[in-house]
């Protein structure tokens, strides 16, 4: 009889015998929610919490409170211990109810900015953040009582997928998925024990293109749904390896019958945008989850959803980044006015990009970096989009040393594919380049594979806009060479979602408490500032 029929046992009056599994080897440490591992090893901390009437985590645990309880959940049922209070399953009681320590608090917490970062087991700082989380966070029913889900993604390990979903008892649910790379024998798998699972393999006709997109849309027995717009693939090594980042809508619920398509936008324009994009693909599988988004009320979203889809674009329209992102920042972006000398002036916030790959750009700046990409990340609301701005821009990349001393050494690298041949043609991109440094969320050994751009404030402490999206710095990605008559040609799908600070009546986001905004909520920000420039004899990370 193993641990967990004892303990059944002790709770029945039936009678009890030495336990055979061993204790857990990482006690108070261990964060596996993973009922497997529960079965295998025991957990005397947890189980002392599982006896009281109230868990009550003691202060001197290493982790984060929610670590604890999602265990003690995942545990109860195992050991067959009711709790002392039957929890109403109808999902307004649990969306309306926020327990200590769930997915709902943190989500409350973050509010308005709703933006999370991956936990990294190997750096245990990264497990107490409160803006840190885990993909189970994503199914935690204090978020609703899901009914099915989408995934769209480019990587998909359907096994690692699927035994997060069974972590939560969702196993069963329907799910659908859309990825741009398939796993050895994927669909057979699928099709031969996975029959909640529909599934689409989106093939690219442009060899050099990517379906790279990471959106998540999650539909509630209530009718609601909620919208995650990711930088992490779906396998291991993403969530658990890599820094990710991740924007979480708050609900948006069902509106009525007689509510039509343009009924329930938001003042960013979101649900068209995502409507066109779901749309763009012309397929029967989401077609659902269409119908799901127009009839969903999207109007407490603040963010702009920003979209690259394969083909020709031009300005005005939402294909490419290059496009709506310059756009978007010559509308809504306001920068302090050059009024003397020693007054600020728009060209002294400077543009970072930090990526986990790039693409070839050509044999000088002026070819694609300055003149298509630059010219869109300058934009602001007192000038004209401009090629070859003035623009300071400073580019974040995992140089060597970086990777090597790495959590997992060389195989941190494994999230940059960065090809040496492209890096020796454009040797001109070192005086760009800057180390990958994130010492103050204890990140700075777990490699990027999160994507951001953002402009910020000669004090570093203020953002007049921040950008998170799948959009690695490459021509495929956000659009080529704007041609003669500015048409840009966009060779991958990618997703993000771009915060401007007049959306959450802000003048500008604040990153470091000041004098003047110690009363306002802190932007999330990963990475350290000021940024460290690559030393002469460094070379960026290459595959």
């Amino acid at each position: 009889m193993d641990a967990f029929l004892k303990r059944k046992a002790e709770n029945t009056g039936g009678p009890s015998k030495k336990p055979k599994h061993e204790a857990c080897p990482h006690g108070p440490k261990c964060y596996r929610r993973n009922p497997h591992h529960f079965r295998e090893y025991e957990h005397p901390h947890l189980i002392k919490l599982l006896e009281m009437a109230k868990p009550e985590i003691p202060l001197d645990f290493p982790l984060d409170k929610s670590v604890y309880l999602e265990q003690v959940d995942i545990l109860r049922p195992l050991l067959n211990i009711k709790p002392d209070v039957k929890p109403s399953t109808s999902s307004s009681s649990v969306t309306n109810t926020t327990k200590p320590g769930t997915m709902l608090e943190k989500l409350q917490n973050a509010a308005p900015y709703n933006l999370f970062f991956t936990t990294i087991p190997e750096s245990a700082e990264t497990l107490k953040h409160p803006t840190s989380i885990t993909f189970t966070d994503l199914l935690c029913p204090s978020l609703g009582e899901l009914k099915c889900s989408l995934q769209i993604n480019f990587m998909i390990d359907i096994m690692w997928l699927m035994e997060r979903y069974r972590e939560r008892n969702l196993g069963k649910k329907p799910l659908t998925i859309l990825y741009g790379d398939e796993f050895p024998k994927m669909k057979e798998f699928i099709e031969k024990f996975l029959p909640n699972v529909s599934h689409h393999y989106v093939k690219m006709k442009d060899p050099f293109g990517c379906h790279h997109s990471k959106i998540g849309i999650y539909f509630y027995e209530d009718n609601s749904l909620r919208v995650v717009i990711s930088t992490a693939n779906l396998y291991y090594e993403d969530w658990n390896h890599y820094n990710q980042g991740l924007w979480l809508s708050p609900p948006c619920p069902q509106l009525p019958e007689t509510a039509t398509e343009k009924s329930g936008e938001s003042p960013t324009g979101f649900k068209s945008s995502l409507l066109n994009y779901l749309k763009h693909y012309n397929l029967p599988v989401l077609k659902p989850w269409i119908d799901y988004v127009k009839r969903a009320d999207f109007s407490a979203v603040r963010v702009f959803l920003v979209t690259s889809v394969p083909g020709k674009h031009y300005p005005g329209t939402q294909g490419s980044h290059v496009h709506h992102v310059g756009d978007l920042l010559s509308r809504h972006c306001s920068l302090p006015a050059k009024t003397g000398p020693d007054s600020e002036g728009p060209l002294s916030w400077g543009i970072i990009a930090q990526a986990s790959s790039i693409g070839s750009m050509g044999k000088s700046p002026a070819e694609w970096l300055r003149s298509t990409l630059l010219r869109s990340l300058s934009g602001h609301k007192q000038t004209q989009l401009v090629s070859n701005s003035n623009a300071t821009l400073s580019i974040i990349f995992p140089s060597v040393d970086n990777v090597m001393n790495g959590y997992f050494g060389a195989e941190s690298g494994g999230c940059l594919p960065y090809s040496k041949q492209t890096n020796e043609k454009q040797r001109w991109l070192q005086s760009y380049l800057h180390q990958w440094k994130a010492d103050k969320l204890g990140r700075s050994r777990a490699m990027p594979h999160i994507k951001t751009y953002c402009r910020v404030s000669p004090c570093l402490s203020k953002l007049a806009w921040f950008f998170i999206t799948s959009a690695n710095l490459s021509k495929s990605a956000w659009g080529g060479n704007l041609q003669k008559d500015k048409g840009a040609y966009v060779r991958s799908y990618e997703a993000g979602v771009m915060f401007l600070p007049k959306f959450f009546d802000e003048e500008y986001f604040e990153i470091e408490t000041t004098l003047s905004g110690k009363n306002k909520k802190l932007f999330p920000f990963m990475y350290d500032l000021p940024l460290t420039e690559y030393k002469s004899s460094d070379y960026p990370w290459c595959n």
